[in-house]
């Protein structure tokens, strides 16, 4: 216990923390640094960042207007609304062209049975006027007075007959080139040159062109390329003909009603053909059975008809048993 009572004394003898007199010292503001004038490239500088985040800004404005869905570009204005806007504009019907103003566009305008039919006439006139003998006349390549434009071209096509109509028209005009016996295929397409350039500075001549309107290229090289060239040529000598030469031309209404006759036989053919197919087709669905199958079917509804009769006899010879009923007293009466 004294030990304790000691302890006691001495905490009780400890002196308390002494309470400081002076206050705290405080925090004292920093003197104020004057900053020096920005200059100019200082201030760009400074406005870089805000500029850049001024566009950061505006960018997303500019994907909002736009509906965030890219624009195509295009250098053409066939493409995009442009050709959907005349798509769906309806197109008015070109007129018909006059052959005799403008016997191209006509020719365009045909359907290709009508313009074979115009092949045809033209051959038959150059060759009516360049050869007076009908014996001495080719055979006008086609069938059924129809002329392809390949046909056409292939008739003219070693210059002979056309050099023969600028004689008959104009006796003398052109000299005709003729090739060696012999001759390799070289030498011969060599005057079939020389005939051709022959009858075209003629024709430019007569024709008033500033160039000669028919070339051997048209006839040797190009191919169908130079069949409106040759045509062209022939037809405008046709109409021509009575004026400048005094001969017989051909006649261009009837070269139309030939025409004409085609493109209405042509629609008639074809919704004939569409009738036909269409009966054709339902004749197929509903063939009617032919004579061997008629007789085979007959032979099996005969044969059933004799089975059930045979079924029939044959129960006939079978005794029947018939059942008796009595009465109970009848019965008992018999008895």
């Amino acid at each position: 216990m004294s030990e304790e009572i000691k302890k006691v004394e001495e905490v009780a003898e400890e002196k308390a923390p002494e309470v400081p007199t002076t206050e705290p010292p405080t925090e004292t503001p920093a003197p104020a640094v004057e900053e020096a004038p920005k200059t100019e490239e200082g201030a760009a500088e400074a406005a870089a960042p805000v500029a850049a985040e001024g566009e950061a800004a505006a960018a997303p404005e500019e994907k909002k207007k736009s509906g965030g869905v890219a624009r195509r570009f295009t250098f053409n204005k066939r493409w995009g609304k442009h050709r959907d806007a005349e798509a769906a504009a309806p197109k008015e019907p070109e007129a018909p062209k006059d052959p005799k103003e403008d016997i191209l566009g006509w020719i365009a305008q045909q359907i290709p049975q009508a313009v074979h039919k115009a092949n045809f006439q033209v051959i038959d006139w150059v060759q009516k006027t360049a050869i007076a003998e009908e014996g001495d006349r080719k055979v006008i390549p086609g069938k059924d007075q129809a002329t392809t434009r390949n046909q056409f071209l292939g008739f003219f096509k070693d210059g002979e007959m056309l050099n023969k109509l600028a004689n008959a028209l104009e006796p003398g005009a052109v000299e005709v080139a003729v090739a060696e016996e012999n001759a390799d295929a070289a030498a011969q397409k060599e005057v079939q040159k020389k005939n051709i350039d022959a009858f075209g500075a003629w024709a430019q001549k007569t024709l008033g062109t500033e160039s000669a309107p028919v070339t051997s290229d048209d006839l040797l090289e190009k191919g169908k390329a130079g069949y409106s060239a040759v045509f062209q040529t022939l037809w405008q000598l046709g109409v021509q003909a009575k004026d400048k030469f005094d001969k017989e031309g051909f006649n261009v209404d009837t070269i139309v009603q030939l025409a004409n006759s085609v493109v209405k036989s042509g629609l008639l053919n074809t919704i004939l053909g569409f009738f036909r197919r269409n009966r054709q087709a339902a004749a197929s669905v509903e063939e009617p059975k032919d004579d061997a199958a008629a007789a085979a079917e007959g032979a099996g509804e005969a044969a059933k008809e004799e089975g059930a009769a045979g079924e029939v006899a044959d129960t006939a010879d079978e005794p029947v048993a018939v059942k008796q009923e009595t009465s109970a007293p009848a019965a008992v009466a018999a008895n």
